[in-house]
């Protein structure tokens, strides 16, 4: 989430590090060492987590750079948190956590060890319910917070400390939480950007990657249960377009991980939050109360879309780890946005995590499902809407291409692929124009240099037209591009319809997906449809 936070009415107490103690209030089950670890696929950790819930502004709050669970006015976490969370139907629980000033110096930096005790407390409660968990490292990477310092937009310089530290948190880390099983997941960070919300910067984007290839590499050389865990990482501010798009996201590599896990599997998951639009979502000011139309769905849609194709296709899970909209008295706009998040999620083999922040009033910052001083739900109609869309069989997922079902492959080259060509039947006759219908690929941006080029000859009477881009998303689909004809076509006359790219020489392997080839008359009636299963 945004930096946020909650107005309680309560007073925090800055803690200094000397002073700092923390109470255990509720002890959870035993979770031994020898634990079984269940290797669960990409399908199958993706239903095993479901519908899941944040923990916000607890763990990852701070005063002056000090982390307290209670610095914003939140209770103490205790077990009866979880089983709340776990009875109204979630089965998931993110854990955001913040560091700071409880890392040490160099060269160990070694975490305060009461501080790793009290996360570790936590998370064997939610784990003894038997919820899935993340934990992550999440506002050590705020440009805005106190003490913060994994900053990508830090100078060259610092960047060597910078990922020192990174690697030595995360492998105390990792080794204080090896003995838990799969249902523990590790998130390297939380909105780790440069503070701008304008196109990323390539050589912070480039840092943030190392970050993640850091946490990787650290993770899995811990080796036992690491080196088989699934860990999820973030692109450049958790945002959709910057991490699916032709920006700079790279997924690292999995070089360390146990050699029991099958070579065509991943356990590598990828991070985004969902709050558009932000002025809906999380804008307090009360200018859009509102959300539901054939527009914002649609939007949402192809969103996810673009996650599906980018990382859930490739066996990439993809965690919403945070999404919502704080209440403006709005409820039926609020469940119809939960419901429309959860359902695409569901689809698309994703998987959403609320954001609460236990803010329960009205107004900015109000993201609360529950209120964690009573342990009493305060959205009941919020959690129905998520619940329900993980009930009953989830809706189709998206129609995407691919090379199997094409009617042909475009790759960057010259040569001109024939998509169709014969002799036109009675069904053809009077068509005045050629539609393509096409795909890009994942990791090709459609924009304003990037061609697909169309010819025809019909009857010996050449017609040419080239389709180009307008923006830079990656892995748009159901692209179409017209082609007139300078004859209209009659029936026996011959016919071949070919196309070409001379664009996006480094795609990593075809560049466009032909899906079918229409023939339409003058009022734009299609008369027939040729696809690889209709030639």
């Amino acid at each position: 989430m945004k930096f946020r936070r909650i107005l309680a009415g309560i007073s925090a107490v800055v803690m200094s590090l000397s002073a700092l103690s923390f109470s255990a209030v509720s002890t959870a089950s035993a979770v031994t060492a020898d634990t079984v670890f269940d290797d669960l696929n990409q399908t199958q950790i993706t239903e095993a987590m479901g519908a899941g819930w944040n923990l916000g502004n607890q763990l990852e709050a701070s005063n002056n750079g000090v982390p307290s669970e209670t610095a914003w006015g939140n209770p103490e976490i205790t077990r009866q948190t979880f089983q709340m969370v776990k009875n109204a139907g979630f089965k998931n629980v993110r854990i955001p956590i913040s560091y700071l000033s409880m890392i040490g110096s160099a060269p160990k930096y070694t975490i305060n060890s009461s501080w790793l005790g009290r996360i570790k407390e936590v998370v064997d409660m939610a784990l003894a319910e038997g919820l899935y968990v993340i934990i992550n490292m999440h506002g050590d990477g705020y440009t805005t917070v106190s003490g913060s310092w994994l900053l990508c937009n830090a100078s060259n310089d610092q960047q060597t400390v910078i990922k020192e530290k990174y690697a030595a948190c995360w492998q105390q880390i990792a080794e204080t939480f090896n003995y838990c099983d799969e249902h523990l997941i590790f998130e390297s960070m939380n909105e780790e950007f440069d503070g701008t919300y304008t196109t990323p910067n390539k050589t912070y984007y480039s840092n943030l990657n190392e970050y993640n290839q850091i946490f990787i590499d650290t993770v899995r050389n811990t080796k036992g249960n690491n080196a088989k865990r699934w860990l999820l990482i973030p692109g450049w501010n958790t945002d959709i377009e910057y991490t699916t798009g032709n920006y700079g996201f790279k997924i690292p590599t999995d070089t360390y991980r146990d050699d029991s896990i099958p070579e065509d599997e991943q356990r590598i998951m990828i991070s985004v939050h969902y709050y558009t639009p932000w002025d809906f979502c999380g804008d307090g000011s009360w200018n859009k109360t509102t959300w539901g139309t054939d527009s914002e769905i649609q939007t949402l849609k192809d969103l996810f879309t673009k996650c599906y194709t980018s990382f859930v296709l490739k066996g990439y899970p993809v965690v919403v780890g945070e999404y919502g909209a704080i209440n403006k008295n709005n409820e039926s706009s609020r469940i119809k946005f939960v419901s429309e998040v959860c359902k695409a999620a569901r689809s698309m083999g994703m998987i959403p995590v609320i954001w609460d922040n236990n803010g329960n009033g009205i107004g900015a910052d109000s993201f609360g499902l529950f209120n964690r001083w009573s342990y009493q739900i305060t959205q009941q109609g919020i959690i129905n809407a998520i619940m329900s869309a993980f009930s009953g069989d989830p809706e189709p997922a998206p129609d995407i291409m691919t090379k199997e079902k094409a009617l042909a492959v475009i790759y960057s080259t010259k040569n001109a692929t024939t998509l169709a060509s014969g002799t036109a039947d009675a069904s053809m006759a009077g068509a005045v124009k050629v539609r393509c219908i096409f795909d890009c690929a994942s990791d090709v941006s459609f924009n304003p240099y990037t061609y697909l080029n169309l010819s025809s000859t019909i009857a010996g009477t050449n017609s040419q037209a080239s389709a180009k881009g307008t923006n830079y998303e990656t892995g748009v689909t159901k692209l179409t591009a017209d082609l007139n004809l300078t004859n209209s076509i009659k029936q026996g006359d011959s016919y071949s319809i070919s196309a070409y790219t001379v664009s996006w020489a480094n795609a990593s392997d075809y560049v466009f997906l032909i899906r079918s080839v229409q023939f339409l008359d003058s009022y734009g009636n299609v008369l027939k449809t040729i696809d690889k299963y209709n030639k």
